[in-house]
């Protein structure tokens, strides 16, 4: 059965979102290693990104995946409206 699960590699702390069959290996895109699944988590999926990714007009940046979104909004300093916003964080 494939399942959409975060990864991590333990070597360089790149992280990602794969869909991958549960006995499935991934390797790290940046040195090679073999890539740690994490535990699910809870939270709001906007949807399938495209396989490609796409261009995401709010952010400015080219988006692979819902957790490199997220990663970008952290860095950004901003967060999704609805969403309470933490310390020093606005609205996107």
């Amino acid at each position: 059965m494939l399942r959409l699960n975060d990864y991590e590699c333990p070597k360089c702390g790149f992280k990602d979102e794969y869909l991958l069959h549960e006995h499935e290996v991934k390797l790290c895109p940046e040195d090679g290693e073999k890539m740690k699944r994490l535990p699910p988590v809870f939270r709001i999926n906007m949807g399938p990104v495209p396989l490609a990714g796409y261009y995401d007009d709010n952010l400015q940046s080219f988006v692979r995946s819902n957790t490199h979104r997220k990663e970008l909004m952290e860095r950004q300093g901003v967060t999704e409206k609805g969403a309470t916003p933490k310390k020093g964080q606005a609205w996107i």
